[in-house]
């Protein structure tokens, strides 16, 4: 599990959060929701070591994530509303590339399985530039099948079915599905809260913010769904 303990955290001169104490459950999806600028996205950015904390700590279990903050960043994928791609590469090289950067192989016949993961093996050669934005939001997606290759254990994704159309949806919840099945840890800021159907549970950033409840209550409080 991760334990967020006491996390203060600035972006710019406001701060977004203050003391604030949350678990996130190893092997469940977790679906954070919260009003817009409620500190969903900077919550995110902040697990994936993308935003300092002015205060508090993240542990696995007794360990601080940033500890070794490398390892950290090898063992999630985190996918952006940004989405993280070139225009001026195609869809194949832009997966190329992040596999290259994460220093992960990227041979063909990977790139291939990846792509075909979410319905884009046909647009394998088609500039970013030339894509819809559905088509781009898959093109990211397509880089989560490589957790089914290397060892990667959590997953946090922003808004991650914005533009997706209703076959493209049913490939990404296949994705999540296989991920929790393997034991990943998944961790999601929507604003669609009937995304995931099953082995989730929900983080209320409004509702947290407004209690303050202690780690040692949410775990208490916390509920798992599962049809």
């Amino acid at each position: 599990m991760l334990y967020l303990k006491d996390l203060t955290i600035q972006r710019g001169n406001k701060i977004v959060f203050s003391n604030f104490n949350a678990v996130i459950r190893s092997g469940y999806t977790t679906l954070i929701k919260g009003k817009n600028g409620s500190g969903k996205s900077t919550l995110l950015r902040a697990i994936a070591g993308f935003t300092p904390l002015e205060r508090g700590t993240i542990k696995q279990d007794k360990k601080d994530i940033f500890e070794n903050n490398e390892e950290w960043v090898e063992n999630l994928i985190f996918l952006d509303t940004k989405n993280g791609l070139s225009k001026d590469l195609t869809v194949a090289e832009n997966l190329n590339a992040w596999l290259t950067m994460k220093g992960w192989s990227s041979n063909k016949e990977i790139i291939k399985m990846a792509l075909k993961s979410v319905g884009m093996e046909k647009y394998a050669e088609l500039y970013i530039s030339q894509c819809s934005e559905g088509l781009k939001k898959r093109a990211a997606l397509s880089r989560l099948y490589i957790s089914f290759i290397n060892k990667v254990n959590f997953w946090i994704l922003d808004e991650p079915t914005n533009e997706l159309d209703t076959t493209s949806l049913v490939l990404f919840k296949k994705l999540v599905f296989n991920f929790l099945e393997q034991k990943g840890t998944v961790i999601i800021a929507s604003h669609d809260q009937t995304i995931i159907e099953k082995n989730f549970y929900t983080l209320d950033l409004d509702e947290l913010k407004k209690q303050r409840v202690s780690w040692i209550q949410f775990i208490l409080a916390g509920q798992i769904y599962s049809l």
